[in-house]
């Protein structure tokens, strides 16, 4: 545990949280070359010379001097790792985000990375990069870091602050913690009531809906809020649901979104996810109360935003190699380490058995280096890679497409994971040993690959996503109720399906569920069809249900066949010889060991070969989905496609290449406004005719 000084709270913190070990004040001070107060003015993310980090770059204005000396107090540059750009986010865990507005004291040292297309050299970064920022609360005049909280803003917090740096505070302008301690706090008896909430359980960044009843919330919320506990630092400070996350207002209850990514109204990816705990609620004249009951928060969903803070999403894993999943290559560094190969490859199995992921373990890598390189990497760092007293982290890479309803989708496009070579681990499987100072290393790595499975920070004990792990701690195994449940959601509603980019064709090819490696179906005239799949180290299935639709779309299916396990690894085949004539799905299920079913992406088969007639589906048109057509064509050519309203307006016309035989194409219909149509073609060949379709 951590010991509070005079201007701290009370409350003890827990002495590791996620993997980061406190960072001791003389340290810090001592390694940071300019200590400032300051605000946030700007974000603005850039690419490094390679093509392979993402940066971004702040503009701080400057308050006070606490240590070295400042010549530009109006727009001080500030690095921190990471960054949103375009359609590509990279997200390192353990790593500062910082928002517009923000507020605080920050320990900066030189920017260690080279290269980067910065005027005037290489910028500051905030040394130990999340410990290395003391954020203001300025509504209730504290600050708050990594394992400290601080209770006021004052003489005091100063004095502690250049008790370290050596130099006694210099103010420069006036700041808005300044102008805060003039405003005089609201409390009282016209404090809104909390009575009481349900539900008691609930998950955040899933779109869950908590509803607050009481009494004293305002008719209206204008600028009211609510408050969550911040799940990443224990519940010490808390963050505010963001504007979309209201549903509802009014004086005797209040219905809110409960956020996994939280911080009022500045971007997601730059916020803290909601945890456990009492809840707030603040009225429009900034009076507030806190619910006497706790809110459980039994797993958080990452989610991530557009650049332009307009798309909020919960991003999906895509199939990054040819056999349905994700592939982790070892680096050299790492390799080296058979107990930390061992430990790793076990906490992989216990994500990949017990809520499905497709994840393996493929050749080593060739290199120790961590970059956007399509490579997913597990490394030991080389000599101070990592933040000081960062023990290892995790770097999604998301990317992103336009869907045909003017929203994002997003996916995980590579996860690189990066540990301290000089922590001192416990790599199993004997436990550790907290008299020695040891950290398991397997509790470690299955936390971290939550982080992989997209999954934030609880307020839990019992939990691998709880926010904490300290020394001697052995957290190997998930927690049925919240981590199992959260991994299989962002599975399940997300990965094992697929989404369609503008132009009607898939985002992505998406995942398959453990432990298949392989899917397909093919028509063989006189046999009927032949349903094939694969699977590896076999776990966490009984059996694979075989079904097909009732007819050209997916809204209905008959279970034809079911297929026991051969484990360890076996490759399967099903005959279906009653096959109806024309054009239907097929689609493979594993039965869990609880009784719940993942399905596989379903594949489009006909048996009609070259009597085939053209056929649009699914029809009706839903958003969202790709729209395929069957064409028959006689020779190589093109065909021509036109779409008439009921009054006989051309509303969309598309051209596509056909080859000979049986084409199953892809239309682009996002301009296509719902409505009844007339769909007609001409191919090269001179082959016309029409069918109606309906788009929802």
């Amino acid at each position: 545990m951590l010991l509070a000084g005079p201007v701290l709270a009370q409350a003890p913190l827990p002495e590791g949280q996620c993997l980061m070990l406190p960072l001791e004040p003389a340290r810090r001070a001592q390694q940071s070359g300019l200590v400032v107060e300051a605000q946030v003015l700007d974000a603005q993310s850039f690419w490094d010379a390679s093509h392979t980090h993402l940066f971004t770059k702040h503009r701080l204005r400057v308050f006070s001097l606490l240590k070295g000396q400042v010549a530009d107090t109006s727009g001080l540059v500030v690095i921190t790792e990471g960054g949103r750009l375009g359609l590509d986010q990279h997200v390192l865990s353990n790593t500062l985000r910082l928002a517009t507005g923000q507020v605080g004291v920050f320990f900066l040292a030189r920017a260690p990375w080279p290269g980067l297309p910065l005027a005037g050299g290489r910028g500051w970064t905030p040394y130990g990069s999340e410990q290395g920022f003391i954020e203001y609360d300025l509504a209730e005049r504290t600050a708050s870091e990594p394992f400290r909280t601080y209770s006021s803003i004052d003489g005091a917090f100063f004095r502690e602050v250049s008790r370290f740096t050596g130099q006694a505070r210099r103010v420069l302008q006036a700041s808005p913690a300044e102008a805060a301690a003039t405003v005089p706090q609201q409390r009282g008896t016209l404090a809104p009531t909390v009575s009481n909430f349900t539900p008691q359980t609930l998950p955040a960044g899933a779109e869950a809906v908590l509803t607050i009843n009481g009494d004293g919330f305002g008719a209206t919320r204008g600028s009211g809020f609510v408050e969550f506990r911040n799940a990443d630092d224990g519940g010490a400070t808390r963050v505010r649901a963001r504007e979309r996350d209201y549903v509802s207002w009014t004086n005797t209850r209040i219905q809110v979104r409960v956020p996994s990514s939280a911080n009022g109204g500045q971007p997601a990816s730059n916020g803290h996810p909601a945890g456990s705990g009492p809840i707030r609620v603040t009225t429009n004249d900034q009076l507030s109360n806190e619910s006497a009951g706790s809110v459980t928060i039994n797993y958080a969903l990452t989610n991530v935003e557009s650049t332009d803070g307009n798309f909020l999403q919960r991003p999906n894993h895509i199939a990054l190699n040819s056999t349905g999943g994700i592939t982790f290559r070892f680096s050299p560094n790492f390799t080296a380490n058979a107990a930390a190969v061992a430990a790793k490859q076990r906490a992989i199995n216990t994500w990949r058995c017990q809520t499905g992921v497709n994840w393996e373990v493929g050749p080593a890598f060739t290199t120790n280096a961590i970059a956007d390189d399509n490579q997913n990497v597990v490394a030991f760092d080389v000599g101070t890679q990592l933040p000081d007293r960062v023990l290892g982290r995790t770097t999604s890479y998301y990317r992103g497409c336009l869907d045909g309803a003017g929203g994002v989708i997003f996916w995980v496009k590579e996860i690189d994971m990066q540990y301290d070579d000089a922590a001192i681990f416990q790599f199993g499987p004997a436990p550790p040993v907290g008299t020695l100072n040891q950290i398991d290393f397997e509790t470690v790595a299955v936390h971290e690959l939550g982080h992989a499975q997209q999954l934030s920070h609880l307020i839990l004990p019992g939990a691998v996503m709880h926010y904490a792990i300290g020394r001697g701690q052995n957290t190997r195994t998930l927690n049925p109720a919240s981590d199992v449940v959260g991994g299989r959601q962002v599975l399940r509603m997300r990965s094992f399906k697929s989404f369609s980019c503008s132009g009607g064709n898939p985002a992505t090819p998406p995942m398959l569920p453990a432990p298949l490696i392989s899917f397909s179906a093919q028509f063989e005239r006189g046999a009927g069809v032949i349903v094939s799949w694969a699977t590896r180290d076999e776990c966490f299935v009984t059996n694979f249900a075989i079904e097909r639709s009732q007819g050209g779309d997916t809204t209905s299916w008959t279970r034809v066949g079911t297929v026991n396990t051969r484990p360890p690894s076996n490759t399967y085949q099903f005959f279906d010889g009653q096959v109806p004539a024309g054009l239907f799905y097929y689609r493979l299920r594993l039965t869990r060991p609880d009784g719940s079913l993942d399905s596989v992406t379903p594949v489009v088969l006909t048996t009609e070969g070259a009597n085939a007639t053209v056929s649009l589906f699914p029809n009706p048109i839903v958003r969202g989905q790709p729209v395929r057509l069957q064409y028959p064509a006689a020779t190589e050519g093109a065909v021509v496609f036109r779409f008439f309203d009921s009054l006989g307006r051309r509303i969309l016309t598309q051209s596509l290449g056909t080859t000979a035989g049986l084409n199953i194409l892809s239309l682009n219909v996002d301009a296509l406004p719902p409505g009844f149509y007339v769909l007609t073609w001409q191919d090269t060949q001179g082959k016309t005719g029409s069918l109606k379709a309906v788009r929802l």
